[in-house]
């Protein structure tokens, strides 16, 4: 079973966000990153999340537990319901394949413990910020 561990940056003046995320499997580690252009985090948090999604389907990742230090995306799968309307475009994006995994998990994980995607995303943002 695989875990992706996936976290956003952005920035301010001008609001600009990337995402990674990193892959854990068997031994494994795959490591993604995308420059999400202008967006906030929270929005980035759940671009992050549907970019993690379509890179495990690439990969063939037929189980995954998604670590993320976003309480609002672990809460919003636990409860199954999104009100923002921002998010939802996320959430039913990512919904429609769900059935294309035989699990799949989003659990909240403290920020401590997704080191590297925390890193990843920071240096993606940097390198592509404009300002």
């Amino acid at each position: 079973m695989a875990r992706a561990y996936i976290d956003a940056a952005a920035s301010k003046n001008p609001d600009m966000a990337a995402g990674a995320v990193v892959f854990k499997d068997d031994g494994t580690t795959l490591e993604f990153t995308l420059f999400f252009g202008e967006m906030d985090n929270h929005e980035a948090e759940w671009a992050a999340l549907a970019f993690a999604v379509e890179k495990a389907l690439e990969h063939s990742l037929g189980s995954l537990i998604v670590h993320t230090d976003s309480k609002v995306i672990a809460d919003s799968f636990d409860r199954n319901h999104v009100k923002n309307p921002v998010f939802k475009k996320y959430f039913d994006q990512i919904s429609q394949h769900l059935d294309k995994f035989d699990l799949f998990i989003v659990s909240w994980t403290p920020r401590g413990s997704n080191r590297r995607a925390d890193e990843l995303a920071k240096e993606t943002l940097y390198r592509n910020r404009k300002g």
